[in-house]
C-alpha cells in the first residue's frame, strides 16, 4: 500500500477517534485536574541562536528558556480554578574556542506559582475547546553557573536568588475525553513586576492533563422535601396530581435554563412522571413538584413495607445536565386509612362488579323504573333494608384515636364478611347508592368530649327543601344543604352502624345525632362536625 494512503488513512481513523471522544467530553472541564507542560521562555525577549564558524574555529551558542512545568487545578466555583504550577525553564550560553578552552554561562529559573484561571465558555456550550483567562503571583528562584576558561584555570561561580513577581495570559484546553485534555498556553512573566527585567518575558507551553471530580455544575439541588411520606393505595388516584415530594433547585448558570423532575416510586410506579419543564432565571431558586403514576400493584399491596422514591432532576440549557436523588417513603397496605374523612372516599367504589349487582338486586324495579318524587328515599329503604335482611352486623373496632392508622373494607369485602365498624358500613352504603346514582355525603364527628371520632352518611333525597314534607312532615328529620346550583335541598341522616335494626331506626338515630351535635351544641359552627361530599 502506498505510504501516503497509510498516513491519510491513519489521520482519518485519528480525527474519527478524536470526535467520538469530543462528544463523550461535552467539553466540559472537571473539579481537579494535575498536568505536564513543556514549555519555551523568551527571557527579556532575548534571541535564541547558534552561530557556527569553519573547521577549527569557535562557535557560540545561546539557547533561551527551555523548559518544562508540572500544573495541578481545582474548581472554586462555576467558570473559576485555583490553578499551582512548579517548574524549571533553563539558559544556557557558551563560547568554544579549540584554542583557549570553554566559556559556559548556565542560569536556571524555577518559578513556583499560585493562581487563578478562568474559563470563557458557559456550561451551554458544548464545544472541546475551551478558552481560559489566567493570571497569579509567586516566587521565582534564579540560580546562575558560570564557568571560565578552563585552560587559564579559572574557578567555576555558582549564585541563587528569589525574587517576586506574578504573571498573566491565556490559553485553550482541547477536550479530547471526559478525563483527559491537550493544553495549549501562553504567558507573559514579570518577575520583580518589570517588564524588561531578566529573567522577565514571553512563555508558550504545550501540555497534557488528567481530569477527576465533577463536571461543572448549571444547577445545584439545594433540598428535597418529602410532602406525602406514607402511601396510602386506596388514594392512587390522588397521588397522581397530588405532590409526593417538593425539590428546591437553584440556577447556578449566568444565564435562563429550564428544569425537569422525573419521579418514579420502584416497584409501584407505571413509569416515571414528568413535571415539566419550568424555566428558572439567572440564579433563580424554586420549589418542583413531584408527582407519580401509580399502577394496579400498588392497590395490592398485602403489608407494610419501606420503598424508594427516585428523583431525576435534568436541566436543559444548550446542553442536557441530570442529577438523581432519592428518599424513602412508606407504603401501607390496601385497606390502610389515614384517618382524614376527605380520603375515604377513595374507598367508595360504585363501579365495582359485585357492588352494581348488589344494588341493583336490593333496589329491585325501583332503580330503573320508579318516577316518584320520592324514588332515592324508597330506593336507599330498599337497599338498607336488604342489607339488614342478608344479616349485616356492626363490629366495632379496636379503639384508635380518632381512626389514626385504621383499616377501612372495600363495599365488596364487607359484602363478603358480612360485618364491619362504622367506616366500613359507610363506605358500603355510599358505593351501593352511588352506584344508582344518588349523592351521598360523610358525617365526621370529632366530639372534643371524646376520645373517638364517629361517622355516619347522609344521602340526597333529590327533593327540594319547599318539598320536604312529602318525605316527613317533622323538619327535624330532615338536613337542608346547597346544591352545587346554590339550590337547596332535602338530604337524609342515616346512622349505618343500625343496620341489624333496619332504615327506619337507623333514620331517627341519624337524625337525633345531626340536631344534637351539629347544631344545638354548634360542632357545625365550631367545625367538630363536618360534612365531606363523596365525589
Amino acid at each position: 500500500m502506498d505510504r501516503r494512503l497509510k498516513v491519510l488513512i491513519v489521520l482519518l481513523m485519528a480525527t474519527a477517534w478524536i470526535g467520538q471522544q469530543r462528544l463523550l467530553a461535552q467539553g466540559i472541564s472537571r473539579s481537579s485536574g494535575i498536568g505536564v507542560r513543556v514549555s519555551y521562555w523568551n527571557i527579556a525577549d532575548q534571541p535564541t541562536r547558534f552561530s557556527i564558524s569553519g573547521l577549527g574555529q569557535s562557535t557560540a551558542y545561546d539557547v533561551s528558556g527551555v523548559g518544562s512545568s508540572l500544573y495541578f487545578f481545582s474548581r472554586v466555583n462555576n467558570h473559576w480554578f485555583l490553578e499551582f504550577s512548579l517548574g524549571t525553564v533553563a539558559r544556557v550560553h557558551g563560547e568554544e574556542d579549540n584554542v583557549a578552552g570553554t566559556n559556559v554561562d548556565v542560569s536556571a529559573i524555577i518559578p513556583f506559582l499560585l493562581g487563578w484561571r478562568y474559563d470563557l465558555l458557559s456550561n451551554r456550550v458544548t464545544s472541546s475547546f475551551q478558552p481560559y483567562l489566567t493570571g497569579g503571583l509567586g516566587a521565582y528562584w534564579a540560580t546562575a553557573v558560570t564557568v571560565r576558561n578552563q585552560l587559564t584555570g579559572e574557578q567555576v561561580v555558582g549564585e541563587a536568588d528569589l525574587r517576586t513577581g506574578g504573571y498573566t495570559g491565556g490559553g485553550v484546553n482541547f477536550v479530547l475525553t471526559s478525563w483527559f485534555a491537550l493544553n495549549l498556553d501562553m504567558r507573559y512573566h514579570f518577575v520583580d513586576f518589570q517588564r524588561k527585567r531578566e529573567p522577565s518575558g514571553l512563555e508558550f507551553a504545550l501540555g497534557t492533563s488528567f481530569m477527576w471530580g465533577k463536571k461543572r455544575e448549571i444547577f445545584q439541588i439545594k433540598e428535597t422535601k418529602v410532602v406525602v411520606r406514607d402511601i396510602y393505595p386506596a388514594y392512587y388516584q390522588f397521588y397522581n396530581t397530588y405532590p409526593l415530594a417538593l425539590v428546591t433547585v437553584k440556577n447556578l448558570a449566568g444565564y435562563p435554563i429550564e428544569v425537569n423532575v422525573r419521579g418514579f416510586v420502584k416497584g409501584f410506579s407505571v413509569r416515571p412522571k414528568d413535571s415539566g419543564y419550568i424555566k428558572l432565571a439567572r440564579h433563580e431558586t424554586k420549589d418542583i413538584p413531584v408527582t407519580a403514576i401509580f399502577g394496579s400493584n400498588l392497590r395490592e399491596s398485602s403489608r407494610r413495607a419501606t420503598a424508594v422514591l427516585d428523583l431525576e432532576v435534568e436541566a436543559r440549557a444548550g446542553s442536557t445536565h441530570r442529577k438523581e436523588v432519592s428518599a424513602e417513603i412508606m407504603v401501607h397496605n390496601r385497606n390502610a386509612w389515614n384517618g382524614e374523612v376527605d380520603k375515604l372516599g377513595f374507598f367508595v367504589t360504585p363501579d365495582d362488579e359485585k357492588v352494581l349487582q348488589l344494588g341493583r338486586k336490593l333496589a329491585g324495579e325501583k332503580s330503573r323504573s320508579d318516577s316518584t318524587t320520592v324514588a332515592n328515599l324508597q330506593i336507599a329503604q330498599e337497599i338498607f333494608d336488604g342489607l339488614t335482611q342478608m344479616g349485616l352486623q356492626y363490629r366495632r373496632d379496636p379503639n384508635i384515636p380518632f381512626y389514626q392508622d385504621d383499616r377501612v373494607q372495600f363495599a365488596a369485602e364487607t359484602i363478603n364478611l358480612r360485618h364491619g365498624d362504622c367506616d366500613d358500613l359507610v363506605v358500603l352504603y355510599a358505593s351501593l347508592l352511588e352506584s344508582l346514582g344518588i349523592n351521598t355525603a360523610f358525617v365526621e364527628v370529632r366530639d372534643p368530649q371524646k376520645d373517638l371520632a364517629h361517622l355516619y352518611l347522609l344521602f340526597d333525597s333529590g327533593l327540594a327543601a319547599s318539598t320536604g314534607s312529602l318525605i316527613s312532615s317533622n323538619e327535624k328529620r330532615l338536613v337542608v344543604r346547597e346544591d352545587s346550583r346554590g339550590k337547596s335541598m332535602v338530604w337524609i341522616p342515616i346512622e349505618t352502624t343500625l343496620v341489624a335494626s333496619g332504615f327506619e331506626e337507623a333514620w331517627k338515630t341519624g337524625a337525633l345525632e345531626y340536631l344534637q351535635d351539629g347544631v344545638m351544641r354548634n360542632g357545625l359552627a365550631e367545625n367538630w362536625v363536618k360534612v365531606i361530599d363523596v365525589e
